[in-house]
């Protein structure tokens, strides 16, 4: 039998905690429960759950600098992340984005969203580590196609597997970032855009190739200066601005 997802659920409201968690383990999936950031923290380092669902407005550590820590201390920085909250709040939302969420659910949340955006992040998650086990974790370069592989997924996997190289991007622009131990340091889109302006447009690429060589990254001028999640976010940020509004 194969092992169950593990799944924490954050929240302030014991009433939330025990409805999420009865629909959640009737669903399969084995589930952990905190009352505050501080304390889902810890279980994050110590289960390693492959998701985390958390309330925004809580005592003590809320769930945004919740967010914020698990993606800049933990032991699984990447853990795909829900928020939920009952403020219908445009500023709160891309608070959380920023923060570095990937989904948004207003209270009070319909089971069936709810499963099936677990489902969509609990796939995604697997299907990176699916290319992080074949590719990436190996001392070689790669190659893929844009509609397989995203290019926050790419950026992702090279920063996690701490990788010396240049991702090349052939799409409706050309591109190159290059990277030290993981770091994005350096990035250029059609000669005239640089450093996190040129980020920022390729996230958003959906259609085309990628190929990373992983030969040393020589007499390249660094342009980037943020880290490479903090800079990651960002665009994440301006590209969801950006469909919102389309």
């Amino acid at each position: 039998m194969a092992d169950k997802h593990k799944i924490l659920i954050v929240d302030d409201n014991p009433h939330v905690l025990k409805l999420l968690n009865i629909s959640l383990q009737k669903a399969g999936y084995e589930v952990y429960t905190a009352e505050n950031g501080d304390e889902g923290l810890k279980v994050v380092n110590e289960k390693k759950p492959e998701l985390v669902i958390s309330d925004v407005m809580m005592p003590h550590t809320d769930g945004i600098e919740f967010c914020w820590m698990v993606r800049e201390s933990s032991e699984t920085p990447m853990v795909p992340f829900i928020f939920l909250t009952s403020l219908n709040d445009q500023d709160m939302e891309i608070r959380g984005f920023r923060a570095g969420a990937d989904e948004y659910l207003i209270k009070p949340v319909d089971r069936k969203t709810l499963l099936e955006k677990v489902d969509t992040l609990l796939s995604r998650a697997e299907r990176v580590k699916s290319v992080d086990d074949e590719k990436v974790s190996k001392k070689k370069g790669f190659e893929g196609n844009l509609a397989d592989l995203s290019m926050v997924e790419m950026i992702q996997l090279i920063n996690l597997n701490k990788r010396n190289g240049t991702l090349i991007i052939s799409a409706k622009k050309s591109g190159k970032i290059a990277f030290v131990n993981g770091e994005m340091i350096f990035a250029e889109l059609d000669v005239q855009i640089s450093g996190e302006d040129a980020i920022n447009q390729m996230v958003g690429f959906k259609e085309g190739t990628f190929k990373f060589d992983p030969s040393e990254v020589k007499d390249v001028k660094r342009n980037i200066e943020g880290s490479t999640m903090n800079v990651l976010l960002e665009a994440c940020r301006l590209m969801d601005e950006k469909e919102s509004k389309n």
